[in-house]
């Protein structure tokens, strides 16, 4: 049983390109003055609890969305649903929890990567004369997390597939 397919992956990759382009101009636009507010009132805890509220709408955005592509596209793959619900809006209890803990366990990886790391890859850049370059890594290790998230997800969804069978 093949495990995903070009056009699941396309359907990911596309919902997660809406997500992460809505959220590069709302950012600037209505995040970042929220989470100045949310600072100077409530402090760092409230606004480490609003980033991963808005962090949990967006994965579920982009959940939502992957569903409807991969359906669209006739992508849902046989782990996922039996064969005549191919170009179904469908998933099972399985998928979603290896989803939840893909996004957990990618988000977590992310926010260590970028709080140890990428401070001082910014900082270099910047001093360097090369801050232009700034917004192209940053979609880079975007770009990285994405991918590795749906070998995650891919690889949690068949363990999780095959235990349920058992």
């Amino acid at each position: 049983m093949r495990l995903t397919s070009g056009a699941e992956f396309a359907a990911f990759l596309l919902a997660r390109a809406i997500t992460v382009g809505v959220m590069f101009v709302a950012s600037p636009l209505l995040l970042a003055p929220l989470y100045l507010q949310v600072l100077h009132s409530g402090g760092a805890m409230a606004l480490t609890v609003v980033t991963v509220g808005v962090s949990i709408v967006v994965w579920s955005v982009t959940l939502v969305l992957f569903l409807a592509f991969r359906g669209a596209f006739g992508a849902v793959p046989e782990i996922a649903a039996p064969p005549a619900a191919r170009s179904a809006f469908t998933s099972s209890a399985g998928e979603i929890v290896a989803y939840v803990v893909a996004v957990v366990g990618v988000v977590a990886a992310l926010a260590v990567f970028n709080t140890m790391l990428m401070p001082g890859v910014y900082a270099s850049l910047r001093t360097s004369g090369h801050g232009d370059l700034i917004v192209p890594v940053s979609l880079a290790v975007t770009v990285v997390a994405a991918l590795a998230f749906f070998l995650v997800f891919v690889a949690l969804r068949a363990g999780i597939s095959t235990s349920a069978r058992e």
